[in-house]
């Protein structure tokens, strides 16, 4: 550590534990990041493509502090690795000479099976991945995890409770949960998140062929569906695979949703009026009025 220059928070869970590493470290603290508040949460969005964009809407970089630093980057976790990636890829963009990044969980390479929409095992980027190989994929020059001992430490430091009361679920950490759970449970949970996140996925595919920023499975996935592999990853489907999910894709493509599932609320084949199709709706943000033909 004796060559990191500043210690850098991600806005704004990672602000109280990136001040602790910096008077341990002895190290100066500095906000790199300025935050926008009036945008949604990129954890939530429906492919890695819109989360990517999304990054960069939501956080700005004040490049002084970055500019020919050693930083250490401090976030409260890394889930799929992608928002990671876009900070590391706009920290060396203004400048810095080596980027670290350590995340005050422990590396997350299970599945939460209690109600959270985190992302299915293979989309995390501590899956069958070691340190070296995760900093690799988000462009860091080192990851740093917190280990659960000392996250489970941390915890019980303040609290009343001793013992077997202290305990707290961390499967997502280390795959044991405090309810037994079979692994045909897991098999069915997933294909479940993907087919409820499938019609999302189509019509996101949709709007990066709309917007000009799709990739080859997008434009696929586009044409012809998709389909959900028994991992519950959601994936474009080929020429000569189901025919209903290609319905399912162009019924997007003329803006309807899929099964009532979409902002239109419509099944697959109902009639939309043209007054209601998404591709005439207007942005009250750029307009004061529909601009329709009277």
């Amino acid at each position: 550590f004796a060559e990191i220059d500043a210690i850098v928070p991600i806005p704004e869970t990672g602000f109280v534990s990136a001040y602790a590493v910096s008077k341990h470290l002895k190290k100066p603290y500095c906000q790199g990041f300025v935050k926008n508040r009036y945008i949604f949460r990129t954890f939530i969005m429906p492919s890695q493509t819109a989360r990517q964009r999304g990054v960069r809407a939501k956080l700005n970089v004040v490049p002084v502090e970055f500019k020919d630093k050693n930083v250490l980057l401090v976030d409260d976790s890394i889930v799929r690795g992608t928002t990671s990636r876009e900070i590391v890829n706009m920290v060396r963009e203004a400048g810095a000479k080596k980027v670290y990044f350590s995340s005050c969980a422990p590396p997350i390479a299970n599945a939460h099976i209690y109600g959270i929409d985190l992302a299915s095992p293979h989309e995390l980027v501590a899956y069958h991945r070691d340190r070296e190989a995760i900093a690799k994929h988000i462009g860091a020059d080192a990851v740093i995890y917190q280990s659960l001992e000392d996250l489970e430490s941390a915890c019980a430091q303040d609290s009343p409770r001793t013992g077997e009361k202290q305990k707290f679920e961390v499967g997502v950490f280390c795959g044991k949960y405090v309810t037994p759970v079979s692994d045909d449970y897991f098999r069915h949970l997933e294909e479940l998140r993907g087919e409820v996140k499938k019609p999302k996925v189509i019509e996101a595919a949709r709007e990066a062929v709309n917007g000009g920023f799709a990739h080859e499975e997008e434009l696929k996935m586009a044409t012809n569906g998709a389909t959900v592999k028994h991992d519950g990853e959601v994936v474009a489907m080929d020429d000569e695979d189901d025919v209903v999910a290609k319905m399912e894709a162009m019924d997007l493509k003329d803006g309807n949703a899929v099964n009532g599932s979409g902002p239109v609320g419509r099944k697959l084949g109902e009639d939309v009026k043209p007054e209601a199709r998404r591709g005439d709706s207007q942005d009250v943000s750029l307009h004061n009025f529909n601009d329709y033909e009277s």
